[in-house]
Parts: structure tokens; sequence; C-alpha cells
């Protein structure tokens, strides 16, 4: 049998033995990850990694997890590069993290992505390039990661590593929220909030006469104070919302 067929047996009898609590076919995927099999050797290495079906043995799944990876197994290259972040079964080397993730990314798997853009935002295993890191999270938020839609409103509502933009920080918050990060939710609540209340304060400031200059004198009874570096402040932060 092939490497593909004898996997396919291993992940079968897997699932009967996931549901019946019986033995689960080691010797089979062993014989699959043998022969080669990318898949049959991330899936080993993951067994040995958490303990199931094999003792649990992170050096046998980082050597299983490289010889997948060498072949350019999306999966294993991943999960590879969080073993040497974290120092499970390798020592610890966020270089080589850091270019794991990166060629993850490169082979298309997804949640790499994010990984990719939060090396670059920290400088994890990485020269720190906050550019980098937004094009980074765009990928991985266009996509549907959460977190990376969230960490793009905070982004564009503060101008970390792309132009501030009050509307497109909205946008992503509202985005996360409707996918569940209630924390998104608070941000996208509490920055209407603040839009809301600059409004108001520019409608005072355009309803008043008496709007001082940056060296100031004095306004009218009632009339607000602000100076005109403060209004131009006021009207960048909502001039985005009325173009939406």
């Amino acid at each position: 049998m092939t490497g593909e067929q004898l996997y396919k047996d291993a992940l079968r009898l897997a699932r009967k033995a996931d549901k019946s609590g019986g033995p689960l076919p080691v010797a089979i995927l062993q014989g699959a990850a043998d022969s080669g099999h990318p898949p049959a050797m991330y899936a080993l290495a993951n067994w040995h990694l958490h303990g199931k079906g094999v003792p649990k043995d992170p050096k046998t799944a980082v050597d299983l997890l490289r010889k997948a990876a060498d072949v350019g197994f999306p999966p294993a290259e991943y999960d590879l590069a969080v073993c040497y972040e974290t120092g499970e079964g390798v020592r610890k080397n966020q270089k080589t993290a850091f270019a794991y993730y990166l060629k993850a990314a490169n082979n298309g798997d997804g949640d790499a992505h994010a990984e990719v853009a939060r090396c670059y935002f920290f400088g994890i295993g990485t020269t720190k390039n906050l550019a980098e890191a937004m094009k980074w999270y765009m990928k991985a938020a266009d996509q549907g990661d959460v977190d990376a839609q969230y960490a793009l409103g905070g982004a564009y509502e503060r101008g970390v590593g792309v132009e501030q933009n009050i509307q497109e920080a909205l946008r992503w918050y509202r985005t996360a929220a409707q996918n569940g990060d209630q924390e998104a939710k608070v941000a996208a609540t509490e920055l209407a909030a603040e839009v809301e209340r600059a409004f108001i304060q520019l409608g005072q400031v355009y309803a008043s006469s008496e709007i001082s200059t940056a060296k100031s004198r004095k306004p009218a009874n009632g009339a607000v104070h602000l100076r005109a570096d403060q209004i131009r402040v006021l009207g960048e932060m909502v001039r985005p919302l009325l173009k939406a």
C-alpha cells in the first residue's frame, strides 16, 4: 500500500477508535509516515506532541514536523514555528520560528498570516516593521481572522503602521465584533461615542461666533473655547465619516 492509502486507513481507524475507546492505529500511521507522506508525518507528530496513542514525546514530534516541513507542508511549518517560539521539543529560537511562520504563510497557511504580522509588529525574530505587519494583518483579516480584524481596528484608530482612518477603524472593529470578539464590540461602541461627541463639539464650534485663534482670546459667554488647531484636529477626525 502507498503512504497515502495507509494514512487514509489510519484516519478511518482512528475515528472508530475515538468513538469506541479502542487502541489507535499507531503502527499504520507510523508506516504511512515512514513512507514519507507529509500529512501522515504531521499527524503522527501531533500524536507525539500531545501523547495521543503514544507517550508524549515533543522531540520526536519536532523531528517529524521538520521532515514534513522540509517538503513544504504548511501545517507542519506552522507547528514547527510554534515549537521554536515556545521551546517545546527544541531549543527556543525566535529567528527560526519567524522563518517557519513566513514559510507557512507563503505556502498558504491562513493562521500563519497573523503570526507573521505579530512578529513584524513586535519585532519577534525579525526587525520590527509596522507597515509590513499591517500588510500581513490585512491578509489574515480578509481570511476571517478575528484577532487580525481587531488589530486592524486598533491600528487605524491610532495610525499605527497605517494612516489614521476612523472610518476604517470602526469598520474593522465592527467586523471583528460581528465575528464574536467582545473586546472589538466594546472598542467599536466607545469609538462611535467619541465620534458622536466630536460631531457635537464641532457643531458647537461652527455655531459659535467666538472661535478663538491659536493665540486665544476670551470667548463670549456660552461660546465654545477651542483653538484653531483643535478645530482642525476635530475636522480631521470626522471628515472620513462624512465620506461614508
